[in-house]
């Protein structure tokens, strides 16, 4: 088995090594802290997301502590795991080993799933499952054995612990036992127990949504659906995101692999048509009420950036495969530059216009600022933002230093939940970026408000933010009306 694999073995090792190399090498994002943060406060879920990435974040966490790497080591070895599941996956359709490695190596290439694949998100853990649910989903049409509905409802049981969408993907799975008349099936006591064990395993998310008013629930029909209000610009920012997330190139092979597989007979084809197709159909929906990120349709083109590029080498039209090679070879070389890039951050931006200004500096603003609450006695003082993204990476930078920190603002989140009491009263130094609002500061009541300093963060003699700390004496609270 491992000598007949060895290329694919190989192709992970070597991704998965960059991978690895690059990850300490810049500061977390504002999801990727966020999630680390998720098992510092472990819970049964939150309000965000379902409780799966913090559980597997805590099997690190807890024996290892935490730090860059760290923090991404759960991701690559999840996305090693999706390149081989998706490498069985192309072998069913392709019959060849040759092809089934090109496929792979363009998913490897796809500047999103190289940021899911080196940062742990909820989608990050959906990448494998999907495939998982594809193979044991055609294992039960040729073998209605009892274990086979049994790893069925764990799969669905997982997938709906790593995200609320996932619910999704139901309806194409009854679909395929439908176009395949497998009533037999969808009416079996297996597909019961599948569907009971599915329900058991995601209780700790009722059961928090039930202690918590069912505020994930309404915040995630919120921040899905957004208002009613149809928008032909949200429609094609969300679109055009994609093209830019996932490379241009391979967003047209993979509607081209969409669309060559509708009427093909392979049994994995038909899955992914019916799940891919689902789920890329609801987001583009959804786009029209709230710009879709794109991430969230990333299970479409993890299955149709290989489907599609495989349809494109295997075509006699000279054009076609070489539009593949090209996809391919362009889209690597540009993902490898954005990693060395990411790495060494060689080119210098203009002031205030760096693009990794999200993921560079928080430590050092964190640090200067346990310095500040040192020298001015720690006690009954804290850490405070006004901008929720900002929570995140102030929190995880400050757990070094075991400072309190609190997000002042009206946005209900998961930050109130962690906030065990409120700060008033508290002297809060309050981190001022260049980015941050005014007006903001202007909504917050205090006592006194001091300046306590500044500090520039730059990269390659280019300002790439600043940040000043202003003292709140005797917080008072965040006025909303201002």
């Amino acid at each position: 088995m491992l000598k007949k694999n060895r290329e694919i073995f190989l192709l992970i090792i070597i991704f998965s090594s960059i991978r690895l190399v690059v990850s300490p090498f810049f500061g977390l994002g504002v999801d990727e802290a966020h999630y680390v943060l998720y098992a510092k406060y472990l819970d049964w879920s939150y309000l965000d997301h379902p409780p799966l990435v913090g559980w597997v974040h805590a099997l690190f966490f807890y024996p290892f502590g935490t730090n860059e790497f760290l923090a991404r080591l759960p991701a690559v070895i999840i996305f090693a795991l999706t390149s081989y599941c998706a490498y069985l996956f192309m072998i069913n359709i392709t019959r060849s080993n040759r092809l089934s490695l090109l496929a792979v190596l363009a998913l490897n290439c796809s500047f999103m799933f190289n940021v899911l694949g080196l940062m742990l998100l909820p989608d990050s853990l959906l990448l494998p499952l999907v495939f998982f649910l594809i193979f044991i989903a055609e294992r039960v049409n040729q073998d209605k054995k009892i274990v086979y509905f049994v790893y069925l409802g764990v799969i669905l049981g997982l997938m709906g612990l790593a995200k609320y969408t996932a619910i999704v993907v139901v309806a194409p799975l009854l679909a395929y036992y439908l176009i395949n008349r497998r009533y037999d099936i969808l009416l079996s006591k297996g597909m019961f127990l599948a569907a009971l064990i599915a329900l058991l395993m995601i209780t700790p998310v009722i059961v928090w949504n039930i202690q918590h008013d069912f505020a994930s629930f309404r915040y995630q029909g919120a921040h899905v659906f957004g208002s009613f209000t149809s928008s032909l610009q949200k429609f094609f920012i969300s679109f055009g995101a994609q093209f830019g997330a996932y490379s241009p190139l391979l967003v047209i092979a993979a509607f081209y692999g969409f669309f060559k597989s509708l009427r093909q007979k392979n049994d994995y084809l038909r899955l992914a048509v019916l799940i891919g197709g689902t789920i890329i159909i609801f987001f583009l929906l959804t786009s029209f009420s709230k710009s879709t990120l794109p991430h969230w349709p990333a299970i479409f083109y993890l299955l149709f950036i290989p489907i599609g590029c495989y349809f494109l080498l295997r075509d006699n039209n000279k054009w076609k495969k070489n539009y593949a090679y090209l996809s391919i070879g362009l889209t690597l070389f540009l993902m490898l530059f954005v990693y060395v890039e990411i790495a060494g951050k060689f080119i210098k931006f203009p002031d205030y216009m760096s693009p990794w200004r999200d993921i560079y500096g928080f430590s050092d603003i964190t640090a200067k600022a346990d310095e500040i609450l040192k020298e001015n006695d720690n006690t009954g003082k804290a850490i405070a933002v006004t901008n929720w993204t900002l929570g995140s990476r102030t929190m995880y930078y400050s757990l070094t230093h075991g400072n309190d920190v609190y997000v002042l603002d009206s946005r209900k989140d998961q930050f109130d939940i962690w906030e065990k009491k409120p700060p008033l009263g508290l002297d809060l130094l309050i981190l001022h970026t260049h980015f941050c609002k005014e007006r903001n500061l202007k909504k917050i009541k205090c006592s006194s408000i001091e300046e306590a300093g500044e500090l520039a963060i730059e990269l390659n003699g280019a300002r790439v933010d600043n940040i000043r700390y202003i003292w709140c004496r005797n917080y008072g609270g965040f006025n909303i009306e201002r």
